[in-house]
């Protein structure tokens, strides 16, 4: 099937449920950033999921749209009121929006289709929307298109994991680039890991899927004809998934540089497995830096021992170096960067934890750290576990930074744990401890690997804000820093110098909104109410019980 089915069709992706969260960087957006096209910040990343969606109708309508509206604040009956069908996809951090513009879909008496990670059978969009479609749509969205054709469209489509070939090649021209600080690409899906909190593996399989290189060329191509020099986030699941299949995708990502010209700068999430001893890891690290990866983001999760133990998060105990060594050893060997997702509340952490995450992250070389509490979402062994132990308090908001903990913990209460979540983001961004993983990251990272993009990146209204608006005095404080650092390591005023300069001055700014969601969050959990249950821990439930 590829004939026309409707005129006109609109693609709509939700507002975030809430806007300002850790990898919103709104505050630093706001503060620093040219706004976008429609005068609100830019978002960090485009819709690419509807990007995708997008292509692959071109060829079934006279006329599509793609509207974000994060970054635009017009009305949507602008764009529906001739509308054929609308589209909307989105993940549960976008839930309640997702319902609400279903809802404005549904008055104006439009055929509402909706889609992505937040559906599922109980959803309440399943009162609302014409037709869904849950996980993978590449295998049922033609089933839907056929339906909707001839007027006999299911309620609803479940989809499956789809073979690469079939992924859709999302296109870059549905969207204005410039409302965005990052592009992003995705290569591959599945992750063959077992970590009980993730839903991953049962959302996109274990099964390691590459996109074909021609598509992932035509992306990279597109990115490049349409202007776009900046960095390009690779949403993988876990990059290095396979090994053996992730050299074969570094070495053809450094082909595509070569053929179109131009190495974009990249970054990507991936696991400490990078760090271990074989020789194919040796290989990756060699690759990782060659592909231009300047940036990668590690499921660190816990120093706890026993906690990597119960999350079966066994791919961070391999080998002989300590967790902190192993991020410092991939700084050294790929001249990248490392970021660190963080979480507290296993059943084996304790009051005692606090401030042995505080220290592991502080002796660390990661500037930027994603700490949350641990919540049991749908599609995971850690919820089936919850729910069979009876200590589910209520679904997860899909925001792994606001604070909450959805299910009563081991060894202290709900109250105590968020708490203690704060005292955790109080003791790794207060100035002193973040700058000094800033000045150990400056001194790691290849400053010629991110000389060309970072080089350029300074413009004069983006330094005076930085060293005149909020937390300028913290920042002319360590400005010498890494003045001294940079000329100690690459001479002054070279192209590396100035990359070192002009990635200190990136991390003020992400410091600007890091601080502001650390007072953010003082004043939510401050406000908080708790009931009984969630002001003792489930081993003292268990106790009273048996009194």
């Amino acid at each position: 099937m590829n004939e026309k089915i409707a005129h006109k069709a609109v693609l709509i992706y939700p507002e975030f449920d809430t806007q300002n969260t850790f990898w919103s960087y709104a505050q630093s957006l706001k503060m620093y950033a040219p706004a976008s096209e429609f005068g609100l910040p830019k978002r960090l990343l485009p819709p690419l999921g509807l990007m995708g969606l997008f292509n692959h109708l071109k060829p079934f309508y006279d006329e599509l749209c793609l509207i974000d509206k994060n970054i635009d604040p017009r009305p949507i009956s602008e764009f529906i009121a001739d509308a054929d069908h609308v589209y909307i996809g989105g993940m549960m951090a976008q839930e309640q929006s997702l319902l609400k513009l279903g809802l404005e879909v549904k008055k104006a008496r439009k055929i509402l289709i909706v889609g992505g990670t937040a559906i599922s059978q109980q959803s309440p969009l399943m009162q609302v929307a014409d037709h869904l479609l849950e996980n993978e749509a590449e295998g049922v969205i033609d089933e839907l298109l056929a339906g909707l054709s001839k007027a006999n469209a299911k309620k609803y489509y479940q989809g499956s994991f789809v073979a690469a070939e079939h992924f859709f090649q999302p296109d870059y021209a549905a969207i204005n680039m410039q409302n965005y600080v990052h592009m992003a690409v995705q290569i591959s899906r599945g992750c063959p890991e077992r970590c009980e909190f993730c839903d991953i593996p049962s959302r996109f399989g274990k099964a390691f899927r590459v996109t074909p290189w021609q598509k992932t060329e035509q992306s990279f191509q597109q990115m490049k004809d349409l202007g776009w020099t900046g960095q390009v986030f690779v949403v993988d699941d876990n990059f290095i998934g396979n090994p053996r299949k992730a050299l074969e995708m570094l070495k053809n990502l450094y082909q595509i540089g070569e053929k179109i010209g131009y190495h974009h700068p990249k970054y990507t999430e991936l696991t400490l497995r990078l760090a271990d001893e074989s020789p194919v890891m040796a290989e990756l690290r060699h690759w990782f830096h060659k592909a231009n990866f300047i940036n990668g983001f590690y499921g660190v999760e816990t120093p706890n021992e026993a906690s990597l133990l119960e999350t079966d998060k066994r791919q961070n105990l391999r080998g002989e170096r300590s967790l902190v060594d192993k991020l410092r050893f991939i700084s050294e060997q790929t001249g990248a960067g490392v970021m660190m997702g963080m979480i507290y509340g296993f059943d084996n952490d304790s009051d005692d934890s606090v401030q042995e995450f505080i220290d592991f992250v502080n002796a660390s070389n990661a500037p930027i750290v994603m700490a949350g509490l641990l919540n049991a979402l749908p599609c995971t062994p850690l919820i089936t576990r919850m729910q069979k132990q009876g200590r589910m308090i209520q679904t997860s908001s899909g925001n792994n930074s606001d604070g909450i903990i959805n299910f009563i913990p081991y060894n202290f209460s709900v109250q105590q744990a968020e708490q203690n979540y704060l005292l955790i983001l109080q003791g790794i961004y207060n100035p002193q401890v973040y700058f000094a993983r800033v000045m150990r990251h400056l001194e790691l990272i290849d400053p010629e690997l991110q000389s060309n993009y970072r080089a350029g990146n300074n413009s004069l209204a983006y330094l005076i804000k930085i060293l005149t608006k909020k937390h300028a005095l913290t920042y002319w404080r360590y400005l010498p820093v890494a003045l001294a650092c940079a000329k100690r390591r690459c001479g002054f005023n070279t192209p590396g110098y100035m990359a070192i300069v002009a990635e200190f001055f990136s991390l003020c700014a992400q410091y600007t909104h890091f601080s502001s969601q650390v007072s953010v969050q003082r004043k939510n959990i401050a406000r908080r109410d708790y009931t009984d249950t969630q002001m003792v821990s489930w081993r003292e439930l268990q106790m009273s019980e048996v009194d």
